[in-house]
């Protein structure tokens, strides 16, 4: 039977459990459930090692008192204590000495205690004491100290879901970003790329990002003036590497991405001379159509996800398109495609723009909700999963729509094919029902939202894609903006006219309200197909959008 916990013992494990609920940063978790493990065991050197599953290596994360010299960091399966827990997921209590495999021969006499850190199934890392001889460890102490094992694995857990929670949110706004700078700035196409370079580095945290572009004088060749970190400042010149080489040239052969996440054991890993080799690389073809322009290339400390991959995939899209049109400047290209770019550019913006908002609003409220409620929690992750895909298929689709048809045939391309842009519920449901859906996946449960679709007629789609979009901006600047507890939409048609109307309880316009770029984006929208558009005070307060277009029926199936 085990003894009743001393309240030291018991104030430690309170203690630590306390601060795992305040959520502070991972390492500092891990840096104090290491002490309480040293002081409840008595033990004269700890560690806690995490498990590098891109590696297959155990990394060692946090180090209490004097670890004889040479100390090494990362274990390989079977390799000393943390490599034995990795290689057989089994607990440890004995002479260091005695294992498969030691490889601190100081710690030979030193009895050992390792327990592995699991959350439900999987294997997480270690945690390992040890003390000279001719001591030993009390059985009454380290039953205390296998109680910190489950709540590391806890930390673990927190800190996962809160890391992936921000490096999502911070991919979206890198696209965000990047297809903001493009649409509204024209600059020289070197410029444009470093811009992009910089911010990937600096708001993913990638230490070296490459850009490099086929030479159209040689298209064997892959010419690197444009890099991103580390690169940008340690490597002063302009490079040229054959496509027969490296994962770069990989990417432009295959016009696949290439995903490594260890380069150590890839054959076709370059490394610069002069620098320290990076553990995975991402290359990313820039492609148009079957053309490849160049390679968005990154570097990484650690493993990519499929999260890096998918929005990296999406910047790369938006770059070679950017590097197209700026060719098509260059050579003074058809006017026609030009225009034809700029539309599909702002229904990129109009419309992805809308759902990475409601992306960023949902992902603010996440850590709250998951200490809440982890039920409500899951629910609302799984939203922002709907909203994501819906994100990025939205946005690839309008990306190759920037691909141009071939210049004798584009004024033959079908004018419904380059309108339905990723709006198969208007031909399927008509508005009401694209309309329900929009509603339900962005507007957040704390709003109430009333729907009217009574009186409404199925339009042609060009209108109904119009009416979409104005009800899409409507209700994202509500979100945003107007701090609304309720929200109305309606849609009506009516003996001339299809009518959409969006109001709101919220704050309301302010006196010197002046409307931006999604404001004007609507009006023109509306107006180009003869319609009139206006926005004022809801009553008794609030603001109320209405968009008129003239009624042109359709028939549905």
């Amino acid at each position: 039977m085990r003894d009743a916990v001393s309240p030291n013992a018991s104030s430690l494990l309170a203690d630590l459990l306390a601060e795992i609920t305040a959520a502070p940063p991972l390492q500092q978790l891990l840096e104090r459930a290491l002490d309480a493990a040293c002081q409840l065991s008595h033990a004269d050197t700890g560690a806690i090692g995490l498990c590098d599953a891109a590696t297959d290596t155990v990394r060692t994360a946090v180090v209490r008192h004097a670890m004889p010299a040479p100390f090494q960091s990362t274990f390989a399966r079977g390799e000393g204590l943390a490599g034995y827990i990795f290689a057989t997921g089994k607990a440890y209590h004995g002479r260091y000495g005695d294992l498969p495999k030691p490889v601190v021969p100081a710690l030979s006499e030193h009895i050992s205690y390792g327990l592995p850190i699991r959350w439900q199934d999987q294997l997480l890392g270690h945690l390992a004491l040890s003390v000279e001889p001719p001591r030993r460890f009390r059985p009454a102490d380290l039953e205390l100290v296998e109680l910190i094992p489950p709540i590391i694995a806890i930390a673990i857990g927190h800190a996962s879901r809160h890391d992936e929670e921000l490096r999502g949110r911070r991919r979206f706004e890198l696209i965000a970003h990047i297809t903001a700078d493009i649409h509204h700035h024209n600059q020289d196409l070197e410029s444009l790329l470093q811009r992009a370079a910089d911010a990937i580095h600096q708001m993913l945290q990638f230490p070296n990002v490459d850009i490099p572009l086929i030479d159209p004088a040689d298209p064997q060749t892959l010419v690197v003036r444009v890099r991103g970190g580390d690169y940008k400042h340690r490597i002063q010149r302009e490079d040229r590497l054959s496509i027969h080489q490296g994962i770069m040239g990989a990417a432009v052969r295959e016009r696949l991405t290439q995903l490594v996440n260890d380069v150590r054991a890839d054959p076709r890993y370059v490394c610069p001379p002069g620098v320290a080799p990076a553990q995975a690389e991402l290359a990313i073809p820039l492609r148009l159509a079957d053309r490849v322009l160049g390679v968005l290339n990154i570097e990484s400390d650690r493993a990519f996800s499929d999260l890096d991959r998918r929005s990296l995939e999406v910047v790369a899209d938006y770059l070679a398109v950017a590097i197209d049109n700026a060719h098509l400047f260059a050579q003074a290209g058809s006017a026609a495609v030009l225009d034809e770019r700029a539309r599909l550019a702002r229904e990129l913006h109009d419309n992805v723009t809308q759902i990475l908002a409601s992306i960023n609003l949902l992902s603010q409220t996440l850590a709250a909700t998951w200490k809440r409620n982890p039920a409500e929690g899951e629910q609302r992750v799984a939203r922002l999963h709907q909203l994501a895909q819906t994100a990025f298929a939205e946005m690839r689709m309008l990306l190759r729509q920037l691909a141009p048809a071939e210049p004798e045939n584009y004024h033959t391309v079908s004018r419904k094919s380059r309108v339905l842009v990723g709006l198969e519920n208007l031909r399927t449901h008509a508005l009401p029902g694209a309309l329900t859906k929009l509603l339900g996946t962005i507007v957040p449960e704390n709003i109430a939202v009333a729907s009217s679709f009574a009186a409404y007629v199925p339009q042609k789609l060009e209108h109904e894609e119009a009416l979409y979009r104005v009800c899409q901006e409507a209700l994202s600047n509500s979100l945003r903006h107007a701090a609304a507890k309720r929200l109305r939409v309606e849609a009506a048609v009516t003996g001339e006219h299809a009518v959409l109307r969006v109001s709101d309880d919220g704050r309301g316009l302010d006196t010197d309200f002046r409307p931006g770029i999604g404001l004007g984006s609507m009006r023109t929208r509306i107006e180009t197909l003869r319609g009139s558009f206006r926005i004022g005070s809801n009553n008794p307060r609030g603001t109320l959008i209405e968009a008129r277009l003239p009624r042109s029926d359709r028939q549905m199936g």
